[in-house]
């Protein structure tokens, strides 16, 4: 049984004698090491006991600098299309041992480039060379985004909810960051590692209705993986947010105007087929882009919609706090 440090902990059984499974040789704490200035190594001190107890412990977000999510409706930026079906870019274990990420995405990524899923199905994973672009930019159009292992722990779950992404999780056995206080299935999807040869298949099925869900799922707690409570980090975010929303706002003026004027010239189009229909002796035509799904009807909301609330409300260190107030009870 493995166990994975940091953010990626074991939760399920608790090991009290966890085996490491990183790629990256020194951080594995299961090998002991004695030094000089501990010439009794420290295995005997961990020893016994478990990575984690979901009954005590948190799991809490990986610290990401509000530049890493930079153009995300969550910084009050205007909601984009998601036209990406899925997204992960970074070490996909091209010259990693075997065990790395667990071979989860080495695995996807192989199956991806063999299929041309990037030009099929804009599935897009691999590493910088692979997929160009803005990170946080292509996060803010994904559908779907992978959070798997790295070398032990990954802050990817941080990445997919700051960009109102849906965590597409594979980690069998490893509590995902606040997943036992929050509820993942909401706004997440968790996959068994054996589901991953069908994983297109599996993403493609998933209803419109259901990713509808999550993503309005992760418009009301995505500020609780970011830390933003801090004075100069509250204050930078706030005048980042005040820009955005206030370019956004205005975007939407000139669309919504714009939508306005065509809503008005299929009105007059419309009843000036009505009349000639009339004097013709039929009433109209389904095929008149003014009827049925024409143009001027309200376009598909875009979510997560984009944030309106201080930063620095309910943000991670908030929510820590709330859950160890929450544990006073159980420390009597």
């Amino acid at each position: 049984m493995d166990c994975t440090p940091c953010h990626s902990t074991l939760a399920v059984p608790l090991n009290p004698n966890p085996r490491s499974n990183t790629a990256f040789l020194a951080d594995k704490y299961d090998s002991d090491f004695a030094g000089p200035l501990q010439p009794e190594g420290f295995i005997r001190y961990i020893r016994g006991h478990p990575c984690f107890n979901p009954a005590k412990d948190l799991v809490i977000p990986a610290f990401k600098a509000p530049n890493h999510y930079h153009a995300s409706p969550l910084q009050g930026n205007a909601a984009r299309k998601r036209d990406l079906l899925f997204f992960f870019r970074g070490d996909v274990g091209k010259n990693r041992l075997p065990n790395y990420s667990r071979g989860v995405r080495q695995q996807i990524y192989k199956m991806a480039k063999e299929g041309g899923w990037a030009q099929k199905h804009r599935f897009y994973i691999g590493d910088g060379q692979d997929v160009p672009g803005d990170y946080s930019e292509m996060l803010t159009r994904a559908i779907f985004c992978l959070v798997a292992p790295g070398d032990g722990w990954s802050a990817r779950m941080e990445d997919a909810v700051l960009h109102g992404c849906i965590p597409v999780i594979i980690a069998d056995g490893v509590e995902a960051v606040f997943e036992n206080i929050l509820d993942i299935d909401a706004f997440a999807l968790r996959l068994p590692q054996d589901v991953v040869p069908r994983l297109l298949e599996v993403l493609q099925a998933v209803p419109e209705k259901t990713i509808r869900s999550k993503q309005a799922h992760l418009g009301r707690l995505w500020q609780r993986y970011r830390w933003a409570s801090l004075p100069k980090l509250a204050q930078e975010l706030r005048e980042a947010q005040e820009r955005n929303l206030a370019r956004s706002d205005a975007e939407g003026r000139g669309q919504a105007a714009v939508e306005e004027q065509g809503a008005a010239t299929t009105g007059r189009r419309r009843l000036l087929k009505i009349y000639n229909g009339a004097r013709g002796g039929f009433a109209g035509d389904e095929s008149d882009p003014g009827v049925g799904e024409g143009a001027g009807r309200p376009q598909h909301l875009l979510l997560p919609r984009p944030y309106r609330a201080d930063p620095a409300q309910d943000d991670a260190f908030a929510t820590i706090i709330q859950w160890l107030y929450n544990r006073i009870p159980h420390t009597r």
